[in-house]
């Protein structure tokens, strides 16, 4: 959580006080520098669709043939598209047994807000922020920097492993398995089942292919698919996300 705190101090008389000038003069404390930066390439497009049933009876057809009577469409349909693109830094700030403290920042090239976050990321791989505005592509890089996220499995081609999380907005259960390995690059799939128990989320079916280093304990590059669909009485919504990132930086592999 990241908490503003701002200061106002009130001056009397028309000349400041020599305390004030020594404060306004005196220069800022520098930002701490974070243990390990990588920096990512970011890209995604979002596309929502919307259809509610509608039930208009009849309406009026103005043909050659004259006014005629048809039957109203069943569903009024409405599209969005969102694209964007940025980077994404990751700063390993502190490192608290196998949980890493993190601040990422979110640069957009477009409409999506750029902001600073602080979490962490715990040994398994779950990503701990509290704020939800965060992009996708960062949720599934964060993921890999966990040092446990193989869950103690060896980066051999044909390795698998599952993870379940049952939480109070929404029951999540994972299955990862290890494809080619191209010198010290994993290829690993992952495939998500998200069941929502809040009417904040709707259900989601994840998919990220991910180019894994795991000497370094941090992703390469990586591709992810989310379909989110809800049906309800009268409406059907489907949010189709896909992002793709890779690594342009990072302080602790200099060799890439």
């Amino acid at each position: 959580m990241i908490i503003a705190l701002v200061a106002a101090l009130a001056l009397s008389g028309d000349a400041p006080s020599a305390q004030a000038a020594a404060t306004s003069n005196a220069p800022a404390p520098a930002a701490a520098a974070p243990l390990r930066e990588v920096v990512y390439k970011v890209t995604f497009t979002r596309r929502l669709e919307v259809s509610n049933e509608t039930y208009g009876g009849s309406v009026l057809n103005d043909s050659s043939a004259g006014v005629q009577a048809g039957q109203a469409p069943p569903f009024a349909q409405a599209n969005s598209d969102a694209t964007d693109s940025g980077t994404v830094t990751v700063d390993v700030m502190q490192i608290a047994g196998d949980a890493l403290g993190i601040r990422v920042k979110e640069q957009w090239t477009n409409a999506t807000p750029s902001a600073t976050y602080l979490g962490n990321v715990g040994a398994d791989g779950s990503v701990n922020f509290t704020d939800g505005q965060m992009n996708e592509c960062t949720r599934a890089i964060l993921e890999y920097f966990g040092p446990s996220v193989m869950a103690g499995q060896p980066a051999n081609s044909g390795v698998a492993w599952t993870r379940t999380s049952k939480g109070a907005t929404a029951d999540i259960d994972t299955t990862y398995s290890v494809g080619d390995i191209e010198g010290a690059i994993a290829s690993i799939h992952e495939q998500s089942t998200v069941k929502s128990k809040s009417v904040s989320l709707i259900d989601t079916v994840v998919t990220i292919d991910v180019r894994y280093k795991p000497a370094t304990l941090a992703p390469v590059s990586g591709r992810i698919v989310m379909h989110a669909s809800r049906s309800g009485a009268s409406s059907v919504t489907n949010v189709t996300t896909i992002g793709n990132f890779q690594r342009v930086s990072d302080t602790r592999d200099t060799g890439q």
